[in-house]
């Protein structure tokens, strides 16, 4: 398993063709295998904001042809092994106040933690700490699913843990897709 870069993009390619997801987005970023089947990661380079990258990325045939999904994430880090989500919670804790006021949902996918941890605790947690933080800070947000201000996706591969606030734009590109 690939776990010792830096990435801050992440890409789910269709069934058998991560060679040519890999090859399409070469131009833009230069992607490695995660040591999960299919899952693709990238170091996004420069001033721009990663998201800039999937823009980009919309406009050739080729990727879209060979990718599921692509996630530009805002942050991530390394974790102990049994403790993402107290170190997601610590990571997301300066973003809170971007939730006040707003309507929101958590998406994870936990790679390499089958059987210590379950998916639906892990948003739960997420949710329910953003909900209490954001309050502190400001106006309490609301938990929804119907076309959210926000969606909070989290991505864990091996000891990496990363995420992305996808607001109604980022979540409009046909790459982006929210489970």
């Amino acid at each position: 398993m690939i776990d010792d870069g830096d990435w801050n993009l992440l890409a789910v390619a269709r069934q058998r063709m991560t060679r040519e997801a890999t090859r399409a987005l070469a131009p833009l970023v230069r992607m490695r295998a995660s040591g999960y089947p299919r899952v693709l990661v990238g170091m996004v380079r420069g001033d721009g904001p990663v998201a800039g990258l999937v823009e980009a990325a919309g406009g050739d045939p080729k990727i879209g042809e060979s990718l599921v999904r692509i996630q530009p994430m805002d942050t991530v880090s390394v974790f102990e092994r049994d403790d993402v989500t107290e170190a997601l919670c610590v990571v997301l804790q300066p973003h809170a106040h971007l939730f006040a006021g707003k309507c929101f949902h958590v998406r994870a996918r936990l790679r390499g933690m089958k059987g210590r941890l379950e998916t639906p605790a892990v948003e739960r947690a997420l949710g329910a700490f953003l909900l209490d933080q954001a309050e502190l800070i400001g106006t309490r947000p609301k938990v929804g699913f119907d076309d959210p201000d926000l969606v909070l996706g989290v991505e864990v591969v091996g000891r990496r843990a990363g995420f992305s606030l996808m607001d109604r734009e980022l979540r409009a590109h046909p790459l982006v897709r929210v489970r």
